[in-house]
């Protein structure tokens, strides 16, 4: 392994921590808000897809189709879940691709 590569595990793994920190003595705020989103199926489908990155039409798409809502809705949903970082947004050329941030999977290791 090279230095460099040393530095930047060294770097992701304290970057790690501090994210679970932040989350930690956020965790009522978290909770509350990933609760309203739960009762949202729109969101809770949105965030399904999004558990790999994906395009907006294919998003918009299977979103619209599965649950019977007018793309207008998932679009102005994704906008959200972007807002509040819950989903990030990168851009290659003329498409925006969607992925899961992690903000809200705090996993197993919150259930104490």
């Amino acid at each position: 392994m090279s230095n460099d590569e040393t530095i930047f595990r060294e770097i992701s793994e304290k970057l790690d921590s501090i994210i679970i920190l932040l989350k930690l003595s956020n965790l009522d705020k978290l909770t509350n808000f990933k609760d309203q989103i739960s009762k949202d199926k729109v969101y809770v489908k949105i965030l399904e897809l999004c558990n790999r990155k994906r395009n907006y039409s294919e998003i918009a798409k299977k979103t619209s189709e599965d649950l019977g809502v007018a793309e207008i809705t998932v679009k102005k949903k994704i906008s959200e879940l972007t807002k509040y970082g819950i989903i990030s947004i990168t851009k290659s050329g003329k498409e925006s691709f969607y992925n899961n941030t992690g903000l809200l999977d705090w996993g197993e290791w919150i259930e104490w």
